[in-house]
């Protein structure tokens, strides 16, 4: 049996290591977000209503030079990846 390569070993395994860390850490938020809008007090109820209205109006335009680039280097890294499983 071949050995494996030690590359390939450390980059499915920080792979499944980030993975894990941006689910956890995103169900984290989201839990804390929803846990801070529960609720029928006044204050809760206004900002509630704000965030809603901040997301409807939400503008695409200033952030689509940003966007652009996290697209880029997102394609950049899984042409690496896929490139470097080809080799």
């Amino acid at each position: 049996m071949p050995r494996p390569d030690p590359f390939l070993v450390y980059r499915t395994t920080l792979f499944i290591a980030l993975t894990a860390y941006y689910v956890v850490t995103t169900a984290g938020g989201v839990w804390r977000v929803v846990a801070l809008l529960h609720g029928n007090d006044p204050r809760k109820r206004l900002l509630r209503t704000y965030l809603s209205y901040q997301l409807v109006s939400f503008r695409i335009r200033p952030l689509a030079g940003e966007l652009l680039q996290i697209a880029f280097w997102c394609t950049i890294l899984l042409v690496i990846y896929w490139l470097h499983g080809k080799l």
